[in-house]
């Protein structure tokens, strides 16, 4: 009986260093064998600090998959039919915890969206595996004439909880996501908060909750945020400090200001919303407040 007893240990520990299945998991890779595997990093349980693991397709596709035929994703020109796993399935299949984990999806082109508990909690955000019956790369971004693939992430619907000044809340919907990266929200939203207490009605904490949303999926804060842009929020902070009228008419108008501009316009920000995000990111300019 001890023999039977070693060997059924032995036996489930070589299956699970193998990468197959344990009850109630997700089979991790340490190395990629498709272009279609998804790779995962981040505060994943069994996976060492530092390292990533990959995901098949096959094997997200054997869990608890949903379908929504969509209207309101600008990703698509019309009606879609998307099938997918909710980010939250897959966050509870990989033993993660949903209080204090925010999502990063990167892009191939270093573009990140950002999912926190709460987004997710109220929009369900969906990794979509197959597009109108097809994967997605074998569909082709109305965009570019590129791939969507190898995943994109969606939602069912999507109706905005908030209005700040001229900013509605956006909707989380990369393409050409290559990575799920699981990180502790509250370091994730410390690199980005202003460094002193200001009210939650002050302009500095509009601006964070706009920029939260909308500069952080292209600017990086330490090891936090999108790298597409290739601009640091110091440097969004020094823009900010010196030239604020030309900061503000960079973010709404970018090609305005640079005719090689690849940042998306935002045309709809007024005075109140541009002023926001200049008084918000002028707070990590100033030494004296950086100090305290």
């Amino acid at each position: 009986m001890k023999f039977s007893l070693l060997g059924a240990l032995l036996a489930i520990a070589t299956t699970a260093s193998l990468g197959f299945p344990t009850p109630g998991s997700i089979p991790l890779h340490a190395n990629s064998t498709s272009a279609q595997d998804l790779k995962i990093s981040g505060e994943v349980p069994g996976v060492p600090p530092g390292s990533t693991r990959y995901i098949s397709y096959d094997d997200l596709l054997k869990l608890p998959q949903v379908t929504f035929t969509v209207t309101d994703d600008p990703n698509f020109s019309g009606k879609a039919e998307i099938s997918g796993v909710y980010l939250d399935e897959l966050l509870h299949t990989l033993g993660i915890p949903d209080q204090n984990t925010l999502i990063s999806a990167i892009c191939d082109d270093l573009y990140e969206a950002h999912y926190t508990a709460e987004y997710r909690s109220a929009h369900k955000p969906i990794l979509v595996l197959k597009l109108n019956g097809k994967p997605l790369p074998h569909t082709t971004r109305i965009a570019d004439g590129g791939a969507y693939g190898p995943y994109l992430i969606s939602h069912a619907s999507f109706t905005p909880r908030f209005k700040i000044h001229a900013h509605d809340e956006e909707s989380q919907i990369p393409n050409g996501v290559l990575e799920l990266r699981f990180l502790k929200e509250k370091e994730v939203l410390a690199a980005i908060r202003p460094h002193v207490n200001f009210a939650a009605d002050s302009p500095e904490m509009k601006g964070y909750q706009i920029a939260e949303q909308n500069c952080f999926r292209c600017h990086q804060s330490g090891d936090y945020g999108g790298h597409k842009a290739g601009r640091s929020w110091t440097a969004l902070a020094k823009i900010a400090n010196a030239d604020p009228k030309g900061f503000e008419a960079y973010t709404k108008d970018p090609q305005s200001q640079n005719a090689y501009a690849q940042m998306p316009a935002n045309p709809g920000y007024d005075d109140a919303t541009l002023h926001a995000l200049t008084a918000y990111f002028k707070t990590f300019a100033a030494p004296t407040l950086e100090s305290k």
